[in-house]
Formats: C-alpha cells, sequence, structure tokens
C-alpha cells in the first residue's frame, strides 16, 4: 500500500476536491479519513489580546530611535501644512 498525503476540500454542497502529487493521470480508489486539524473554536478573550498586543508595544518601544525627526518634518510639510 502506498502512502500519499494530500490536503482535500470540502465544499459547503459536499463535494471533495484536491490535488496529490506523484500519482499519474486517471482514477484511483481511496480511503478517506477525516481528522480533526481546526484551531479550537474559542476565541481569545480581551485580556489575552491585550496581554499580546502590550508585549508587541513593549516589543516596539525597545527599539532604536533612528530618525528623530517629527512626522511632518519626514513628509516635508512646512509651516502653512503645504510641502515644500
Amino acid at each position: 500500500m502506498t502512502m500519499i498525503k494530500t490536503r482535500i476540500r470540502i465544499a459547503p454542497d459536499g463535494t471533495l476536491s484536491g490535488r496529490a502529487s506523484g500519482l499519474p493521470a486517471g482514477e484511483h480508489d481511496v480511503e478517506i479519513i477525516v481528522a480533526d486539524t481546526a484551531v479550537p473554536s474559542s476565541r481569545p478573550d480581551a485580556v489575552v489580546i491585550l496581554a499580546r498586543v502590550r508585549a508587541i508595544q513593549a516589543e516596539l518601544a525597545r527599539l532604536p530611535v533612528l530618525d528623530a525627526r517629527t512626522p511632518a518634518e519626514i513628509l516635508g510639510y512646512n509651516e502653512l501644512g503645504h510641502f515644500d
């Protein structure tokens, strides 16, 4: 028996589609075993998300300042708010 890994998509109407590399064109007998590989259905709560955001903010705050100009100076705005 030859074992081949493939990804199969199940459409809302129940039809199957997918492809497996290494097989010659034509019809093949297959046995499909459905394995649960989905991400857990529960969404992380607000406390977890906020902790992740704060960790990212802390990491960004540790980065060096490479250009001390203000955003307006970088874009080239003058006193009237126009480009120079």
